[in-house]
């Protein structure tokens, strides 16, 4: 089974349709969470996960924060300011589906956090060392990570204590026969490994691989959708540096 890896799209439609396009025909879409947040087109975006039947799906901290679930005194003022634009923005359509889904699950023999397996809302793993202490919290051979916006792989092989990690890098396959790993494949709508092209990553189930990719999208007509939405300059500053 061919299954198209993303997350952290934040309402970036114009990078999500790239990715889409460069991803081709697969047979899955596993959204790993925060579809909305920061971006122009959260509706859009939420549409598109539902209509291409995204399973299974994740909640962010960004998409509980727009539901109305997590303080926003725990955001910065720029990401608070655009959780509260978006939350105005979604219908009861789009606040139900985001309600139903978890921020873990396990599928196809596959674990799946936001966050981490430890803490699926908030934590980032950033470094081998988090990575190491999360092993522990899931019993698969493969978990599958977002909010970091960073592409990344932790790979624990067998009979080693401390894991080892590096960045996911565009074309990279891994075998994931070789070790146990955790994987980022890097966010769609708002990367921040200094890369601004959208980044996802296709799990091929049958072969037991997992590959990173790059797509170059239009960042200046998501700028434009931004600044029309009257949303902070910052974050549409940065998309074009990939900060």
């Amino acid at each position: 089974m061919k299954v198209l890896i993303l997350t952290d799209v934040h309402a970036n439609l114009v990078a999500l349709d790239a990715v889409l396009e460069d991803a081709g025909t697969v047979d899955a879409l596993w959204n790993l969470g925060d579809t909305v947040g920061y971006g122009p087109r959260p509706r859009e975006c939420l549409d598109v996960m539902m209509d291409r039947e995204a399973h299974p799906a994740l909640v962010g901290n960004h998409d509980l924060a727009c539901l109305g679930s997590l303080n926003l005194a725990e955001f910065n003022p720029v990401a608070r300011a655009a959780a509260q634009w978006t939350a105005n923005q979604l219908s009861h359509e789009h606040t139900t589906y985001l309600t139903a889904l978890p921020p873990m699950t396990t599928a196809n023999g596959y674990t799946l956090a936001h966050g981490s397996p430890r803490a699926p809302v908030w934590e980032y793993v950033t470094s081998a060392a988090v990575a190491t202490e999360n092993f522990a919290h899931f019993n698969t051979n493969v978990c599958l990570i977002g909010h970091t916006h960073v592409a990344m792989f932790a790979e624990l092989p067998q009979g080693q204590a401390v894991a080892e990690a590096q960045r996911f890098r565009d074309g990279e396959m891994l075998d994931l026969s070789r070790a146990r790993f955790m994987v980022n494949p890097g966010s769609v709508g708002q990367p921040r490994d200094r890369d601004p092209r959208a980044a996802y990553a296709i799990l091929d189930t049958g072969r037991g691989t997992i590959t990173a990719h790059r797509v170059e999208y239009d960042i200046r007509v998501t700028q434009h959708q931004m600044a029309q939405a009257g949303l902070p300059e910052i974050l549409s500053h940065r998309l074009a540096y990939g900060t």
